[in-house]
């Protein structure tokens, strides 16, 4: 396959709350149909295939990740958000959904985690 007929490929881990950040970035902006998404539930049939396919690219395999060009990697969500809102100039106060859910949902979500963490103890 040609480089200019690359499609970029997401890894997504299906209860990630940062990949669900990445795909509502990515179906807001009208940008989600552009990737192939390869996505796994923990322990299923995908998930040792995805990370033995990432891990000769990270120190250490997080999600979401995108292989945005051929061989190159990039994870971290907020990362791959501002790839692409750079590359077609996507402002992210256009994307209310997004907003609402970086700006107030995932963040509440995140700190009742470490809450709870705190409270197993």
């Amino acid at each position: 396959m040609a480089d200019n007929d690359f499609r970029p490929v997401l890894y997504l881990k299906a209860t990630c709350p940062h990949c669900l950040k990445l795909r509502i970035f990515l179906l807001e902006a009208d940008l989600l149909d552009r990737f192939e998404q390869r996505m796994f539930a923990q322990g299923d049939e995908n998930e040792a295939a995805i990370r033995a396919e990432l891990a000769p690219h990270f120190e250490k395999v997080t999600f979401p990740t995108v292989q945005y060009a051929p061989g190159k990697y990039m994870n971290d969500s907020d990362a791959i958000i501002a790839h692409y809102a750079d590359a077609e100039t996507i402002d992210h106060a256009d994307l209310p959904i997004f907003g609402t859910y970086a700006n107030s949902v995932l963040p509440n979500y995140m700190a009742a985690r470490k809450e709870l963490r705190a409270l197993k103890g």
